[in-house]
This record gives C-alpha cells, sequence and structure tokens, in this order.
C-alpha cells in the first residue's frame, strides 16, 4: 500500500460502533447521552429489551456481593429507560413481552417502596409517598389493562430472547400465560387500588431518569438508589384523568356500563382543566369519544355519523322541517358521508320540496368547498352573476357555517367569498348580509373598491397622455388592459385608444392562443373597417376564454354584442353567432343541472335547435361547429325528445350513436317493441369494442414493414368519443339502456356465473357473442368501470346502479366495498331498512356474496347472522362459521340479532365446551326472549325477526358505510 492509499484511508471516516450494553454497567452516565444523540445505537427500546434481559438472565446465580451490586445497576437501568419513555405503558407494551413488562413495573414498586408497606383495604392510600403512589398505581394499571387486552384474540408475536441461566430455553408462551393468571388472581386488590386512589387532591412527583442513583459500593441500600427530589411534577388533574380512563376501559370490558359512563363523563370533566406539556396522560380522543356513545352518554368532539343520519331521516320523515340546520352543523363538524349528502340532494330533486332542495344544494356546495372536493371551483364559478336568490342563500348558509366552524374552516370560507365577489353584481349581492362580519373594515374596502369602467378607461387614458413620447410603453399598457378586459365596452375603448396610436396595429400579435373558427376569420378578412373586424375578433376570442373557465354570463354577453355588431355586414356571421350563443346557454344549463340536480329552462330551446341542425345542411348558412351541434343532440336526448333526435339528418358518428339510443329507449317500457333497436345498439358496441391488436403489414418476402394500430375494426366510433358522449348524458332511462348493453357484454365475455354483474332489461341483449375473441374485454371492463363512476354521479341513489356497482366491487375481491354498496342499495329503499329488503335488491344470490365477503373479512358472526337470510337456513355454514377462533366483528354483542333457535343452541353448546362462560350466559339469554318461543303465533315470530334483521343490517350500516 503507498502512501496516497494510506492517507486516503486515514481520512475515510470511520463506521460508528453500537454501545454494548455492558458498557452502561461500567459507566452508567453514558445512559444519558444515549438518550441525547439524534439516532441511538442500539434504539432504547431495544436497549431496554437487554436490560431486562440480562437481568432476568442474572436470577438463580450465586448472590456475591459484586453479582447483587450487577443485579440493581440492571435493574435501574431499565428503570431509567422506562422513565425516559414517561412510564408510558402503552410505548412499553409495544416494545417489551408481557412478563418483561411485568418485571420492569415490580422492579419500579420494589426500588421505591418502604419494607414496611401498609395498603390494605383500611388504609388511605392517597397519604403514600408520591413515588410509592405513582409507582403502584402504574402497576395497578397495568394490570387492568392486561386483562381487557387478554380478552380479545390477538396474534402474539415471538420476541427474540436468549436462554436462561442454565442452557434451557424461555417458554415464552407459558410464561405469558403465568403472568395473566398472576394478574387476574390478584385483579380485585388491583382494581380496589386505583378506586381508593380517586378522592386524591394534590399534585404528585413522576420519577425521571436522575431519581435512580446508582450504588457506588457493594453496601449500598435500596433507600440510597431513590433520590425523592429530581422527580417532576405533574398536575393531580392529569393524574385523575388517566387514571379515570383507565378504570373506565376496565368497567365497559366488564359491561358495568353505569360505572364506565361514569368514569369517562369524569375524563371529560378533567380534561380542560389540563394546561401545559402533558407527560403522564396517554388518552386516545376517538376512543373516549367511542366509549362515551357505547354508554349511551354525549361525545366530547361530535356527533356520530350515524347520530347525524338518524336526524336527517327524522328530519325528512317530518317534512324536511329543520334540515337545513342540520346540513350547516355538519359543514362545520363534517359527519355525514359525502355520498350520503349527494343523495339526499337528488332525493328533493324534482319533488315538491323545490325550495329545500335549492337549500340543500347550497348546504353541499359549502361543504365541498370545506373538504377540498374536486371540481368545485368550476360549480362556484357559475353562481358569478347568477340569480340574486342563490347568491343571497349561498350567502345565508356561508354566515350561518361561520358561527359553528374552526378558524381554519372560517378562513376557508372567507376565500371563498373572495372568489365569489370577483364577479362584481355577485359581490353586492353577497356582501349585503351577515357575511360581512366575516371581513375586518381593511378587508371589506377591498373587496367592495372594484374599478369601474369609465376609471378604468380614464386611467388608461391618462397613462396615454403621461407617455405620449414612448409609444412602445403605452401599447404595452393597453394590451395588457386588453388581455385582462373581459368588458365589450371597455374593449371598444381601448382598441380606438389603440388605433390612434398604432393605426398598424394587429390584434393577432398579442397572444399567439387567439384563434377563431375559419369560416368565421374568413368573414371577417373582408371586413373593411379594421376597427371593427377587431372588435368582432376580440369579442370572439374573449367569449372562448369565458365559456372555458365556466363564467358564461361572460360570455354570452361578449357573444350578444358581437351578434348586434355583424348584423350591419353580414347576416350568414351573425346567425352562426345565434348558433354560438345557444350553444353557451345549453352548456351553462347543462352544468347548473349537474350542480343542482333540476332541470334549468332555456326559452324557444327546441326551436332554436332545430334551427341551429338544419343550417349544418343549408348551403347558405355557416355550418355550426361540431362541439355545438352535438351538444344539441346531447340536450334533445337528456330531455327525452326522442323523436326530434331520430329526426336528425347527420352522418356523424356521435349522431348516429344518439339516435340509436334514442330508438332503443323510445319504445320502452314495451321490451318486444325494443328488441330490435336494442339488437342494433348491441352490434353497434360490439364492433365499437372490437380488439384493437396490432396489423402488421408484410412485403412481398413476408418481412414487416409497418405496425398499424387500429382502435376498432368496423366501429362507428373510436371508444374515445363514445366515451366523452357517455359523461354528458344525463338522463337515466338512456344511462341504464346503455349499462345494461356494456355489463351484458362484460358478462358474456368473463363468462363466469360466479362473479356476474347484475342490471336491468336483461331480456333485450343477446344470450351469445358471434366472435368473443374479436371484442377486446379489457376495453369493455375499463367502460364499465367508467359507466359505474358516471351513473353514480348522476344519481347516487339508483338501487339498480348501486347493485351493479356493488356486483363490480365483488368480482375484484374489493369485499369491503362491495358490502358497503349492497348496503347503500338496500338501504335506499327500504328508508333506513323500515321495511325489509325487496328480493329484487337483495335475492339468494346477493346473501351468498354478502356472506362470502363477511368470510374473507373474517367477521364471522356475521356470517352466521347471514346465513338466517337465506331459505332454507345454511346451518353448515353458520356452524362452521361460530366455531372460528379469529372473529373481527362484534361477536357476542351481535347475538341480540340472531333469531334462529337452532344457531342459538349451537352457539350455548360450542361456548359450554370452550368453557366461555360470559358468551354462553349472552347466547341464553337471546334464546329465552319470549317472542322467540316457537309456540307464538306467526304473527308476533315475523315481528321479532324483522326487528332484529333491522338491528342487525342497521349494525352493518354503521360498520360498513
Amino acid at each position: 500500500m503507498n502512501g496516497l492509499e494510506m492517507e486516503e484511508q486515514s481520512d475515510r471516516p470511520r463506521t460508528p460502533v453500537s454501545t454494548l450494553w455492558f458498557e452502561f454497567l461500567l459507566e452508567p452516565s453514558l445512559l444519558d447521552k444515549h438518550f441525547a444523540s439524534e439516532n441511538p445505537d442500539p434504539p432504547i427500546s431495544q436497549l431496554l429489551v437487554q436490560f431486562v434481559d440480562q437481568s432476568i438472565k442474572s436470577q438463580g446465580v450465586e448472590e456475591t456481593q459484586a453479582h447483587v451490586r450487577k443485579t440493581h445497576s440492571l435493574k435501574l437501568l431499565a428503570l431509567q429507560v422506562a422513565a425516559n419513555f414517561n412510564w408510558n405503558l402503552k410505548i412499553l407494551k409495544q416494545s417489551l413481552p408481557l412478563y418483561m413488562v411485568h418485571k420492569v413495573l415490580k422492579d419500579f414498586v420494589e426500588t421505591v417502596s418502604p419494607t414496611d408497606l401498609n395498603i390494605q383495604p383500611g388504609n388511605d392510600v392517597c397519604a403514600l409517598e408520591d413515588y410509592v403512589l405513582i409507582a403502584l398505581t402504574i402497576y395497578n394499571r397495568w394490570c387492568i389493562q392486561t386483562i381487557v387486552d387478554s380478552g380479545f384474540p390477538t396474534r402474539l408475536t415471538k420476541p427474540t430472547v436468549g436462554l436462561l441461566p442454565n442452557g434451557a430455553n424461555l417458554n415464552v408462551a407459558g410464561v405469558h400465560e403465568m403472568v395473566i393468571k398472576t394478574v387476574r388472581d390478584t385483579l380485585h386488590d388491583s382494581v380496589s387500588f386505583l378506586e381508593r386512589c380517586l378522592p386524591l387532591n394534590r399534585n404528585i412527583s413522576l420519577p425521571t431518569t436522575r431519581s435512580f442513583v446508582h450504588p457506588t459500593t457493594d453496601e449500598c441500600l435500596p433507600k440510597d438508589m431513590i433520590d425523592f427530589t429530581k422527580g417532576v411534577q405533574i398536575q393531580k388533574e392529569e393524574y385523575l384523568c388517566q387514571l379515570c380512563f383507565d378504570l373506565g376501559g376496565y368497567y365497559f370490558h366488564q359491561r358495568e356500563l353505569g360505572k364506565a359512563g361514569a368514569m369517562f363523563e369524569r375524563v371529560v370533566a378533567l380534561l380542560p382543566m389540563l394546561s401545559g406539556d402533558l407527560i403522564y396522560k396517554d388518552i386516545d380522543t376517538s376512543a373516549l369519544d367511542g366509549y362515551l356513545a357505547a354508554c349511551g352518554r354525549p361525545s366530547i368532539t361530535k356527533p356520530s355519523g350515524l347520530a347525524m343520519v338518524q336526524q336527517v331521516e327524522q328530519c325528512a320523515s317530518q317534512g324536511y322541517q329543520g334540515i337545513v340546520d342540520l346540513l350547516v352543523e355538519d359543514n362545520a363538524i363534517q359527519t355525514l358521508p359525502a355520498l350520503y349528502r349527494e343523495a339526499l340532494q337528488h332525493v328533493l330533486k324534482g319533488s315538491e320540496h323545490g325550495a329545500v332542495g335549492r337549500q340543500v344544494a347550497m348546504c353541499n356546495l359549502v361543504r365541498r368547498h370545506l373538504t377540498n372536493t374536486s371540481g368545485n371551483c368550476e360549480q362556484l364559478g357559475l353562481l358569478k352573476g347568477g340569480s340574486v336568490e342563490d347568491v343571497k342563500l349561498l350567502a345565508e348558509i356561508i354566515a350561518q357555517t361561520a358561527l359553528r366552524c374552526s378558524a381554519s374552516n372560517k378562513n376557508k370560507l372567507k376565500l371563498l367569498v373572495r372568489f365569489l365577489c370577483d364577479d362584481k353584481k355577485t359581490c353586492s349581492t353577497i356582501l349585503q348580509g351577515a357575511v360581512r362580519k366575516l371581513f375586518t373594515d381593511e378587508e371589506l374596502k377591498v373587496l367592495e373598491c372594484k374599478p369601474s369602467l369609465q376609471a378604468t378607461v380614464s386611467v388608461s387614458s391618462e397613462s396615454t397622455v403621461s407617455h405620449q413620447g414612448n409609444v412602445a410603453l403605452q401599447l404595452g399598457q393597453i394590451e395588457q388592459r386588453l388581455i385582462q378586459s373581459n368588458c365589450a365596452d371597455e374593449i371598444d375603448q381601448l382598441l380606438t385608444t389603440l388605433r390612434k396610436i398604432a393605426p398598424a396595429w394587429n390584434c393577432n400579435s398579442i397572444c399567439k392562443k387567439w384563434q377563431i373558427d375559419k369560416s368565421y376569420a374568413f368573414i371577417l378578412d373582408g371586413v373593411g373597417n379594421k376597427k371593427t373586424k377587431d372588435f368582432v375578433f376580440m369579442l370572439l376570442v374573449k367569449a372562448q376564454h369565458c365559456a372555458q373557465i365556466k363564467n358564461y354570463e361572460s360570455a354570452k354577453s361578449l357573444l350578444e354584442t358581437a351578434h348586434n355588431t355583424t348584423k350591419d355586414f353580414s347576416f350568414k356571421l351573425s346567425k352562426a353567432l345565434q348558433h354560438e350563443i345557444l350553444y353557451i346557454e345549453l352548456l351553462r344549463a347543462s352544468d347548473r343541472q349537474r350542480i343542482s340536480g333540476s332541470h334549468v329552462a332555456i326559452a324557444n330551446v327546441t326551436q332554436r335547435i332545430h334551427a341551429c341542425l338544419s343550417s349544418a345542411k343549408s348551403d347558405r348558412d355557416i355550418p355550426p361547429r361540431a362541439q355545438i351541434v352535438e351538444k344539441c343532440i346531447l340536450h334533445l336526448l337528456n330531455s327525452k325528445d326522442w323523436m326530434a333526435v331520430l329526426n336528425v339528418d347527420s352522418k356523424e358518428s356521435y349522431v348516429q350513436l344518439c339516435q340509436l339510443i334514442a330508438k332503443a329507449c323510445k319504445d320502452l317500457p314495451d321490451l318486444n317493441e325494443s328488441r330490435r333497436p336494442a339488437r342494433e345498439l348491441w352490434d353497434t358496441l360490439t364492433q365499437i369494442f372490437s380488439a384493437g391488436a396490432a396489423q402488421v403489414k408484410r412485403n412481398i418476402s413476408g418481412r414487416p414493414v409497418a405496425n398499424i394500430h387500429r382502435d376498432s375494426a368496423k366501429g362507428l366510433s373510436p371508444r374515445s368519443v363514445f366515451l366523452r358522449l357517455v359523461d354528458q348524458i344525463q338522463e337515466p332511462l338512456c344511462l341504464s339502456i346503455l349499462l345494461s348493453c356494456i355489463v351484458r357484454l362484460h358478462n358474456l365475455l368473463k363468462d363466469d356465473a360466479a362473479v356476474e354483474l347484475s342490471h336491468d332489461y336483461v331480456v333485450l341483449w343477446p344470450s351469445t357473442i358471434t366472435n368473443v375473441s374479436s371484442v377486446s374485454i379489457d376495453a369493455v371492463t375499463m367502460t364499465t368501470s367508467h359507466m359505474l363512476r358516471h351513473v353514480l354521479s348522476v344519481d347516487p341513489c339508483q338501487p339498480s346502479w348501486l347493485k351493479t356497482q356493488a356486483d363490480s366491487h365483488y368480482a375484484n375481491n374489493q369485499y369491503a366495498a362491495a358490502l358497503q354498496y349492497y348496503l347503500q342499495a338496500a338501504l335506499v329503499v327500504t328508508k333506513f331498512f323500515e321495511v325489509p329488503v325487496p328480493k329484487e335488491i337483495w335475492n339468494e344470490q346477493v346473501y351468498k356474496r354478502m356472506i362470502k365477503c363477511c368470510t374473507n373479512l373474517k367477521c364471522y358472526t356475521q356470517v352466521a347472522i347471514l346465513c338466517q337470510f337465506l331459505e332454507p337456513v345454511d346451518y353448515a355454514t353458520a356452524f362452521k362459521s361460530l366455531q372460528e377462533k379469529t372473529c373481527y366483528d362484534a361477536m357476542d354483542a351481535l347475538y341480540d340479532c340472531i333469531w334462529d333457535v337452532a344457531i342459538l343452541e349451537f352457539l350455548v353448546f360450542n361456548h359450554n365446551k370452550l368453557n366461555e362462560l360470559d358468551k354462553k350466559q349472552k347466547a341464553i339469554q337471546a334464546m329465552n326472549t319470549p317472542e322467540l318461543n316457537t309456540s307464538n303465533p306467526d304473527e308476533i315470530l315475523q315481528v321479532a325477526i324483522q326487528k332484529r334483521n333491522r338491528q342487525f343490517l342497521r349494525a352493518m350500516c354503521k360498520q360498513y358505510l
């Protein structure tokens, strides 16, 4: 090795070496440095395992003075690490096996306790010294937590543990059971001690890492190893809060709901009293909320989603009185599922509660803004310049929501108001009410001081005068104003000023993206007046921009000005602009219908659409753009004007697709008359989804010369055109026909009865495909998923669509999602299971699929209950599921939902065999209910079944929705 290599090796950073456990024995001060390092090696939790492990191994060895000193040092090191974790039982249980946690806490109690400790039932434990009281409290808290945890089925992890001193392996499972048995035998004493700690009325000192002093000589006594002055004070409220939470959890586990509720209510009362840094309390507020709800006590944060749903359903049964107040409250606390709120809006759509429906739509608009739902901005943009009533209603809902929501949500509401105030008309309307209180005086001045047209023009004029010597600067200022302005009068004034400065100026030079239809440009090129030509050009490109950003009011105003201007020099262009105005109105109506769910009327729309479509065939008129024709056809289709759609004479693919859909829908519900047009639609869609395999072109020698990729060999239109068309259809009947056809095609291609998707109008479609290999199954599968998303966005409460979506999730092994949509499909037709689920929604196949879903989710009690819905009852599956050891549902809490006596008898037998006495008693109680007596009349038995049926399905909704 030469000198250069040696020098490079010496400069190379050395790999840090882990500190070994015995080094801390030799120098205990290393532990503080280890705690202070950013990435300690070994980790602190692993260090704790090593200390306890070595301490266990040292037991049974000959006790010399040096050995005793080593054992005490190991115990103190373990206690210091536990103190570094602030004696957090959750961390200790995650870091150590059960028997190690038991040893650490027992060592803690023995180390701090005096030899004459007396905690018999008659003594006042609150008078104990702080360290003794806190050590006993932590140990007994761990005891009751261990009993609660042992009551739940869990898969034990095998910790890596060394050998015992005699070389034998440590039986972890046996030691684990021994510890639990020890804790269970002293459980009564643990609970009694903790209950006697509840009257504590002083702050208490918690030991820290510096509280434990390592022995300096072999003669050190245990009392010399504790420094009672180095602890940290914790508030009595913090101590009692954690104590009450743990006791409440134990009482709840013992089903003493009254005592548990009292403990949890005391926790709720103590929480506001806590202040400063909390190091001892470790309470999960979501768990506390769940305990409170289970005990029938009010929540500390917000009502559960199910409770809010029940309130909304109650309002619905009373004619929707007070529904807006509930939705405004939910805007602040956000407990109702977004899908449920959208479904409520669709239910009110077109009903006699039209005014309430508008209010619900506005509440949902605010909710979507608060949750940052995508697509909300374009919906809000439709309100700019909209009806005064809608703006006032939205302002009122914003003000009511602001009174209930947090500071961060208030800021979001202020951003919403600022967004709406971009439009001067909307700004003056929305700032008239209580919304003003959200803003300071300075902020209101900024919102209200919008520059007027005259001020803008005067500013431009002043700028022109002040910069007369710099023509380029003047042009730049005017061009900037042209880019920013969407006002026709302002554009006219700016063009007049610009022509005076630069007569040869060309408006195309401002922005390369400003392009108009070639037919329009051809007519404008022939206009002699350059200022008029530029003015109309600017109006058209500005109208295009406003339409793209959903500012339909401004787009329509600009096009109307252009229409009035072109009357004097071109009748053809003026008529074409009428079609553009119609296009803007159709866009606005479509978007507003998607938001509010109600149809928006357009004056003389049918006559104007026919005039527009007739212009497409006339040589004397400018043919309307393809987008305009497509929108006109779709509007007729969504309006169910089938004959108007069929009378359109066009060879365009999207027009023919719409005509095929209209022809299939026209004769419904007469299925016999609809078979022939349905077959035409089937053949067309089959061609659209023909496999687009790459075709290889070869020369005369057989070598490939080119690859030709085609979407379809004989399809009427590309799949992209079909999907774009589907996304614009809103009429439920059209969507049902299309979805049924695609799903039927999907089922035939899959050819698997176990995962077939349900759909309407089954008899309309063929039962076979002539050439299965020619159809792309991937394209059909993708389109099926796409259509399901679209149809449920149009109507989230359509039971058959929800059922199809559930079948789709089931076929993809998404069992929780499948259960969610099966339950939703039943929920919307039964008014939250007030009546039995119709067999059209849940047949035998659906029940079997729900059973399989629950089986795969390991919810075996739910499986057994669902087996009762089958005819005959599937006892084999029910009994097998009830024998499973691992179950992830409510288990014996669902026994009250079982009405089949044979299943209850099997439960009693099974629990008796496993010596599960508590669960056996629960099953006996459910079986001994008088209403399940088989001697009762059928009417009473049916009422009992429906009661349990409803109770179970609502519990399922609470879990999966």
